[in-house]
């Protein structure tokens, strides 16, 4: 889940108080990964590293190695998809853990109970001013699958601050960083839909500029996903973000292929099909270093 408009922070959230009287400890460290800052307001626990300020409940689970698994998914994130590491996020990005869907729905309005993650991104004259993830402690996948899914879309928003990442680009992008326990369910999410709906053609799928609903629904995620992990096994990543940004100024026929040598997005759909389920090599690779990074394995 993905927003552009402007959320004011939540007054019941983090109220407004003295801070020393609020700040329990503090410290500081130049490693990028390192809690720079931590203390505790008005009973939540606020942490900060380079690029994130980590809320949450002292209590909530993997609250101690939140903020280092933010940090590690940031760096993963950016090398897999930029191909190098950016400089440290101003302004940080604020990660909000709500204990409660009740909590969530409160700052993100009617209809998010459905999610356990969103992220909100400003945008100004081309250059990220916001960046905000809120996330539900009581749905049970949101720090393996909410958390870099969400991420995914705070990164892709630096490299396309001036003209929107395509949605099924952003999307599918989005979705591989999902376990793959959790990208199976989507996937047979997308074969019960297909069973009752035909499948977006790439043409179709390439044009949409809005979520569609019910049983398209699942389709376009699942295809969404499909076809990023289907390009990304052709070539890198980066180069998959290229693809993009030229199909931006020049059209998606004419960027097939000059970056894929695909004649055209006929062509692209023939060659695509016979592939819908099949995630490839690299997005499964991909995959398992994110669940590594979730799971405390991999954060250094």
């Amino acid at each position: 889940m993905r927003l552009f408009s402007i959320l004011v922070f939540a007054a019941a959230l983090l109220p407004a108080g003295g801070r020393a009287a609020d700040e329990l400890a503090a410290r500081t460290s130049t490693r990028t990964d390192e809690v720079r800052k931590s203390y505790e307001k008005q009973g939540w626990l606020i942490q900060e590293t380079a690029s994130f300020r980590v809320v949450c409940r002292r209590t909530a689970a993997d609250a101690a190695r939140l903020p280092q698994a933010c940090e590690a998914l940031r760096r993963q994130l950016q090398e897999t998809w930029l191909g190098d590491v950016t400089a440290d996020w101003s302004p940080r990005c604020e990660i909000v853990v709500h204990p409660t869907t009740a909590g969530y729905v409160k700052q993100l309005g009617a209809g998010s109970e459905q999610s356990s993650g969103c992220s909100t991104i400003d945008i100004e004259k081309g250059r990220v001013v916001r960046r905000r993830i809120d996330l539900r402690a009581d749905a049970e996948d949101w720090m393996i699958s909410a958390l870099p899914h969400e991420l995914t879309h705070v990164i892709q928003a630096d490299k396309f601050a001036t003209k929107q990442i395509p949605r099924w680009a952003d999307e599918g992008v989005a979705i591989l960083s999902e376990p793959a326990s959790r990208q199976a369910i989507r996937r047979s999410a997308m074969q019960r839909a297909l069973a009752r709906a035909p499948r977006y053609a790439a043409t179709e799928l390439l044009a949409l500029r809005d979520y569609p609903v019910g049983d398209r629904r699942d389709a376009f995620y699942g295809q969404s996903a499909s076809l990023v992990a289907y390009l990304i096994e052709r070539e890198s990543p980066a180069k998959f973000i290229e693809f993009l940004q030229l199909g931006q100024k020049q059209g998606f026929e004419a960027a097939l292929t000059e970056v894929y040598e695909i004649r055209s997005l006929a062509d692209l759909d023939a060659r695509w099909r016979p592939q819908l389920l099949d995630r490839g090599q690299s997005a499964e690779l991909f995959a398992a270093r994110i669940a590594r990074i979730t799971a405390g394995q991999q954060i250094d």
